[in-house]
């Protein structure tokens, strides 16, 4: 049975706002995240993605708004919704003197992994990790922070991808195995939200585009309907932008 054939809203962001002081970032965001299914977040530096993401992951109190994970407030069932979903940002979030084994198995126990010590060795070994897996984190390089994070999504298995900038820092063959493994993940049902400058990495995956500008979603257009070269230019000429900006 294909998981995909029916997909199902598994995130709802509604009407989420944001503001610092007198600041406002995000002005009433509103987007649906549905099972088998990616969504490149695109815009300006300072648009208010980053912001957007560190919200959706509970990093972050929105001023406004409310976000439902299927269908129920995330609100009533904090723990549920924070064992759905994965996280890659700028910062690793990792500890640096402890070993890669070592970070995988603690946050593998925080989430209650079953079958933890086997689940860990297998996303060692995917992730080409095998042979650093003793070593304190704080001497990788970013490109091997970078897999020890795909190493953490595989042990804890999430039905929620947010992805701020996954590429930065990767080589050709890390980006081959980041994109294998959100290829898997996509194909058994799960959804991602992601933002990235390497569009030609990532547009091949991704089902959706939204262009967040000054805080509000202007448009969503189905990834079918613009070609990656269309996209490139429209991003690096800031063309998808509002004609008096």
């Amino acid at each position: 049975m294909n998981p995909n054939a029916n997909p199902v809203t598994l995130l709802s962001v509604r009407n989420i706002h944001k503001h610092f002081g007198y600041k406002q970032v995000l002005k009433g965001i509103s987007l649906d995240l549905h099972s088998g299914k990616s969504t490149l977040l695109v815009g300006r530096n300072g648009a208010g993605k980053s912001t957007l993401i560190k919200i959706l992951a509970g990093l972050m109190r929105p001023s406004n708004g409310e976000i439902l994970y299927r269908k129920e407030s995330i609100a009533d069932n904090p723990e549920k919704y924070r064992k759905a979903f994965g996280l890659i940002t700028h910062a690793t979030m990792f500890y640096g003197d402890l070993s890669a084994r070592e970070n995988l198995l603690f946050f593998g126990r925080l989430k209650k992994i079953t079958d933890l010590n086997e689940k860990v060795e297998h996303a060692l070994l995917r992730t080409g990790l095998s042979h650093a897996s003793d070593l304190t984190v704080k001497v990788f390089s970013t490109g091997m922070s970078k897999r020890l994070n795909i190493a953490r999504l595989m042990i804890t298995d999430p039905e929620i991808l947010f992805l701020d900038e996954p590429y930065s820092g990767l080589d050709l063959e890390s980006i081959d195995l980041l994109n294998k493994y959100l290829g898997d993940f996509k194909s058994k049902g799960g959804t991602i939200l992601l933002i990235s400058h390497q569009i030609d990495a990532c547009y091949d995956f991704s089902d959706k585009v939204a262009f967040l500008i000054k805080g509000v979603i202007e448009r969503e257009i189905e990834s079918g309907n613009l070609s990656q070269s269309e996209l490139l230019e429209q991003y690096q000429n800031q063309t998808y932008m509002r004609p008096n900006e």
